[in-house]
């Protein structure tokens, strides 16, 4: 199976979905355009990042108005869209989510972010798991950031079937470690990796960009310009994935026993 996969970046407005929506239709349409039939798009990015004080005041229900004009985006465009936001889970609880919509604007999963990283502790509560879910007829799972420098996040839905990784990220770390980790956990599991990484300053923090697809052998298909909004893409193949796995049956040999 083969799918042309695209991976975002931009400068979100804070607290401005409107604005927000208006950057994301425009990277949908483009993406769309060139063939994909999946949008990966950063962290956060629906939202905008925020402080402390300002993480209940923008965030969004995942059944609400926002979201269901993401939804109808999707269906609109006839393109998939997997992108982060402020999730109100409670009366006073926040999360820091991803959704993952497919082209008939339908919602086939939401993630939260699992590890947070300290500052995020102020205001979003960890989530518990890592699922995978199908769209645009791939197996895919979902992480935000911070969890790519945890393998054993890619690894848990590497084992439950996941071929493909759709990251969210505000990464300001150095971007040759962003491109390492991304490399290392397509390789260490033998899957796609798209990774959408988030434009501009928030705070102290500037979020370079860098938006990359890899391989299953921890090859660079397309990578973003630092500090340029723009849309990249590279094809998955399924038959990659199979091949690697095939040579290499890294999930098949865990011994997860010894591991302890």
């Amino acid at each position: 199976m083969r799918a042309t996969i695209a991976c975002g970046q931009f400068i979100p407005t804070s607290g401005d979905v409107p604005a927000n929506m208006a950057l994301i239709r425009a990277q949908a349409r483009e993406a769309r355009a060139a063939g994909a039939s999946l949008l990966v798009l950063p962290e956060l990015c629906l939202t905008g990042y925020p402080a402390r004080a300002e993480a209940a005041a923008w965030a969004v229900a995942a059944d609400g108005p926002e979201m269901a004009r993401v939804r109808e985006t999707a269906a609109g465009i006839g393109i998939g869209l997997c992108l982060g936001f402020i999730e109100r889970v409670g009366p006073d609880r926040c999360a820091n989510s991803m959704a993952c919509v497919d082209a008939a604007g339908t919602v086939c999963g939401i993630y939260r972010k699992v590890h947070l990283w300290p500052p995020e502790r102020e205001w979003a509560a960890p989530g518990a798991s890592f699922v995978p879910t199908e769209v645009a007829g791939i197996r895919a799972g979902m992480w935000i950031c911070y969890d790519t420098r945890f393998p054993e996040a890619a690894r848990s839905l590497a084992r439950a079937g996941a071929t493909l990784g759709l990251v969210g990220a505000a990464w300001f770390g150095p971007s040759e470690e962003w491109e390492l980790a991304l490399r290392a956990r397509a390789l260490d599991n033998g899957m796609f990796v798209a990774g959408a990484t988030v434009l501009g300053a928030f705070g102290a923090a500037p979020f370079r960009g860098t938006s990359m697809i890899v391989d299953p052998h921890g090859t660079v298909l397309a990578r973003a310009r630092e500090g340029r909004a723009e849309v990249i893409h590279a094809d998955y193949d399924s038959a990659v994935v199979e091949g690697f796995r095939a040579r290499l049956p890294l999930l098949h040999d865990l011994r997860p026993d010894s591991y302890a």
